[in-house]
């Protein structure tokens, strides 16, 4: 039996890397401990959190994406378990936004400057080009 909620109750989904190592540790892979880390802390929130082989962001590993369901999506990086909490409120702020989007001001600092990889337009996404 599994304990994942039913998609149709997932605004966001984490997805986090789980390829890249550690440079001091060739067995260790901090994606697989952050990803555990989640999984507990986002218990009965509207979140899902998946493994993905990688997210080719590996200069900032560990890494992370936010994909909100009808939004937008986010890379980020320079990740690690003293994120978790962060994290987790991030992808809260995205999945609580009308237009699945994550405002830059309020966002908790490790998902702002250096570790912040890319926005991904949601493929509805309309905007003209000025004239």
């Amino acid at each position: 039996m599994s304990d994942e909620q039913p998609t149709s109750d997932i605004d966001v989904t984490i997805f986090v890397c789980t390829n890249c190592r550690r440079a001091s540790d060739s067995e260790a892979r901090p994606g697989v401990e952050l990803i555990e880390a989640l999984r507990d802390a986002t218990t009965d929130l509207p979140l899902a959190v998946k493994p993905v082989t990688c997210l080719a962001n590996c200069e900032k590993s560990p890494s992370a994406a936010f994909n909100h369901r009808s939004g937008w999506s986010y890379v980020f990086g320079h990740l690690n378990l003293e994120n978790v909490d962060d994290i987790v409120s991030g992808a809260m702020m995205l999945a609580q936004n009308d237009r699945g989007f994550l405002p830059l001001r309020s966002r908790p600092t490790c998902l702002r400057g250096k570790g912040m990889t890319a926005r991904i337009p949601p493929f509805h996404h309309h905007e003209d080009m000025p004239k």
